[in-house]
């Protein structure tokens, strides 16, 4: 098992218990059959898509998970607000299920 965090993410804000999954190098694309984006409503999809294109291929199980509505709108990126990619991927992906019924 391997935790990926924000690179901003100061080390001493990694809880103990984690730490030894959290210090990896040079894992490959498509290593990890199965990758779980915990709390992906509080990420614009750009966030989340930079680490999911680093880890995943076409044969990797994305698992999304978050709360509707959760995401703050707030975009750190002028260039994803002027691109309307303010949402995150779990709120695209929930809207887009809803058309589907």
């Amino acid at each position: 098992m391997f935790r990926a965090n924000a690179t901003f993410r100061e080390i001493d804000g990694v809880p103990t218990d984690i730490l030894p999954s959290y210090i990896y190098a040079g894992i490959a694309v498509g290593h990890f059959s199965h990758i779980f984006l915990m709390d992906a409503s509080s990420a614009t999809e750009p966030e989340a898509m930079v680490a999911l294109a680093n880890l995943a291929n076409e044969k990797t199980a994305i698992i999304v998970t978050g709360a509707p509505a959760n995401h703050s709108g707030w975009v750190r990126s002028d260039i994803a607000g002027k691109n309307e990619l303010m949402d995150s991927y779990f709120e695209r992906l929930r809207k887009r299920n809803h058309t589907i019924d």
